[in-house]
């Protein structure tokens, strides 16, 4: 079996896909990528369907260092980073084509927060309840349920496995102009299951102050800082927690749950962040202000639906295959001689 092996895995680093969906009410967490939108144009760039759930590694805080034991096709999507193959400098965003002993660097991190290595065919792990996702907090998933090491050796496809070259297309087209990285200026929300338990003047706190970014941000949540927002005296049965709520604490400062959130919470849910924007909360700056922008259903349901359009334009361009193009006639070359 062709491999990745860990060097230098940063300060987080796991085997992560979309997310472990249907589960919650059995007790499972979700957990899955902070930035789906980063991880699906890796694997789109690889060739990888989004419907398959290929399994990526989230790098999170800090880039990492792999080294491959065969030849295939990656990407580097999220976060910036200065990458390097083999001491060269490598763009992110585009597929790379790698060969045996190349050694991928992308340990620093520039902007951002969540880098993700995307494979062709993606990386092998066995599949847990659907899902290749990694939840640490139970040792589940990805690779033996835990974060990875340096040293740990991943099973992934080689090139030939991975494509069929026989059907390659004649045409391929690389993206032009891609940043994965999306950043916004406002976060966009909607209204969440308790939004009637606040007052029209601490919405226009939510929605006209500056928040920031607490101290305590990880997987589970991000801890927002800002105007005290209160809410009416009343209790609360515990409720299902849904990735992006922002619940509204005791001592009145915003918690916005994500993807290792708890499966149930007691919170009043003012609002909820659009599922486009998840990403984008994940990847926020620590000393940028944040501003929320309320939007309707329809608002959040067309930008998922122009996400997902880019990600299908992607793959259907097939990115991937101008590099199987350069192998095969390398290939053919090496036998003349």
């Amino acid at each position: 079996m062709n491999t990745i092996k860990i060097i230098t895995p940063g300060m987080l680093a796991t085997v992560q896909d979309d997310g472990r969906i249907g589960h919650q009410g059995e007790g499972f967490l979700n957990s899955g990528v902070m930035d789906i939108f980063s991880y699906q144009i890796g694997n789109a760039l690889v060739g990888n369907k989004s419907t398959d759930k290929p399994a990526s590694i989230e790098f999170g805080v800090t880039g990492g260092k792999v080294k491959f034991s065969s030849s295939t096709i990656v990407a580097i999507t999220g976060a910036r980073v200065n990458a390097k193959l083999n001491d060269a400098t490598v763009s992110q965003d585009i597929p790379i084509l790698v060969n045996e002993n190349d050694v991928l660097d992308f340990t620093q991190i520039i902007e951002g927060r969540f880098v993700y290595l995307s494979v062709a065919g993606g990386i092998q792990v066995p599949k847990v309840m659907g899902s290749h996702a990694t939840t640490l907090a139970v040792n589940l998933g990805g690779f033996n349920g835990k974060r990875l090491e340096s040293g740990d050796v991943l099973n992934i496809l080689d090139a030939s496995q991975a494509f069929d070259y026989n059907t390659v297309k004649l045409l391929p087209k690389m993206p032009l102009n891609l940043i994965s990285l999306i950043k916004t200026k406002k976060i966009r929300i909607v209204p969440g299951p308790e939004y009637d338990w606040f007052s029209e003047d601490e919405w226009q706190k939510l929605l006209n102050k500056p928040f920031h970014l607490g101290k305590h941000i990880d997987r589970m949540g991000y801890r927002i800082e800002g105007p005290k927002i209160i809410f009416k005296p009343e209790n609360l049965l515990s409720e299902a927690n849904m990735n992006g709520a922002i619940q509204i604490s005791r001592d009145g400062q915003p918690i916005v749950l994500l993807a290792d959130r708890a499966t149930h919470g007691g919170y009043p849910v003012i609002a909820k962040v659009i599922t486009s924007d998840l990403g984008t909360l994940a990847q926020w700056p620590q000393h940028k202000p944040i501003h929320f922008e309320k939007v309707s259903l329809n608002d959040a349901w067309l930008a998922s639906a122009d996400r997902a359009e880019v990600v299908e334009g992607i793959y259907k361009s097939k990115p991937w295959e101008i590099l199987l193009h350069t192998r095969t006639m390398a290939n053919k070359i090496k036998c003349l001689f």
